[in-house]
C-alpha cells in the first residue's frame, strides 16, 4: 500500500523546494480566503451566510482539487472543478441582485448554465469541456488518456509524480483562486466590510501570483 501514497510524498517533497513559491501562493489563497469567511461569519445577515456558506463550499472543493492534484490524479479533480465555477458564478450571482437568494433558500435557482448568462460569466467554454471530459465518465480519448501508455499499451494503475503537470495544475487553481477571491472581496464592497489592507493584500497576491504563474490572462 506504501505505493499508493508515493506520488504524494514526492508531490510534498516539490512544494518545499522547486515549486515552494507555487505553493506558498496557493497557501496564501487559503490563508485569504479564510480571513474574508470570517468577515462573512460575523455579519448576522441572510446576504453573509448564504454568500459566506456559499464561499465554504468553494473552499472545500479547491482543497479537494488540490490533494487530488498532488495525488496526481487532477484529471478526476475537473468533477470537483465545475462545481466551484458554479459557486464563483453564483456568488456574483447574488452580488447583483441580493433578493435571488430567497431563490436559493428554497431550491428554486436557475441552472449553472442560466446563471451563468445572465451574469456575463466567462467559463462557458470551460464548463462545456469539463462537462465533456470530466464531469461524467466517459471513454473518450482525452478522457482516459492519463490512464494509458499509447506507446506501450500499458495501464498506468499509479499515476507517477510529474512536476511540470503538477506545476500546470497549480497554476489552475491559482487563477480560479484569483475570481474566487476578488468575487468575495466584491460582496464585501458591496457591503462596506472590505478593509482597506484586505483589499491591498488581494491585489499584492494577484500581482505577485501573475509573476510566478507567468502565461495567466491577467482578466
Amino acid at each position: 500500500m506504501y505505493q499508493l501514497w508515493d506520488t504524494r510524498t514526492r508531490a510534498m517533497s516539490a512544494t518545499e523546494s522547486k515549486l515552494q513559491e507555487e505553493a506558498a501562493t496557493v497557501y496564501q489563497a487559503f490563508s485569504l480566503l479564510d480571513e474574508m469567511l470570517v468577515i462573512f461569519h460575523s455579519e448576522d445577515t441572510t446576504f453573509c451566510r448564504v454568500a459566506g456558506l456559499t464561499l465554504m463550499k468553494a473552499r472545500n472543493l479547491a482543497q479537494g482539487i488540490l490533494s487530488l492534484s498532488l495525488d496526481g490524479i487532477a484529471q478526476e479533480a475537473g468533477a470537483l472543478l465545475r462545481p466551484l465555477i458554479e459557486c464563483i458564478e453564483l456568488i456574483e450571482y447574488f452580488r447583483k441582485d441580493p433578493k435571488r437568494m430567497d431563490k436559493a433558500l428554497e431550491n428554486r435557482l436557475p441552472s449553472a448554465g442560466e446563471i451563468g448568462k445572465r451574469i456575463h460569466g466567462e467559463f462557458r467554454k470551460l464548463r462545456a469541456y469539463l462537462n465533456d471530459h470530466a464531469s461524467h465518465f466517459s471513454l473518450k480519448p482525452q478522457s482516459v488518456s492519463h490512464l494509458i501508455d499509447f506507446t506501450s499499451g500499458d495501464w498506468k494503475v499509479i499515476q507517477p509524480y510529474n512536476g511540470r503537470v503538477l506545476r500546470t495544475n497549480m497554476t489552475t487553481l491559482f487563477a480560479v483562486f484569483v475570481r474566487l477571491l476578488f468575487a468575495a472581496a466584491n460582496c464585501l464592497a458591496y457591503y462596506e466590510l472590505l478593509t482597506d489592507s484586505l483589499e491591498d493584500r488581494l491585489n499584492a497576491f494577484k500581482k505577485r501570483g501573475y509573476t510566478i504563474f507567468v502565461g495567466i490572462p491577467h482578466e
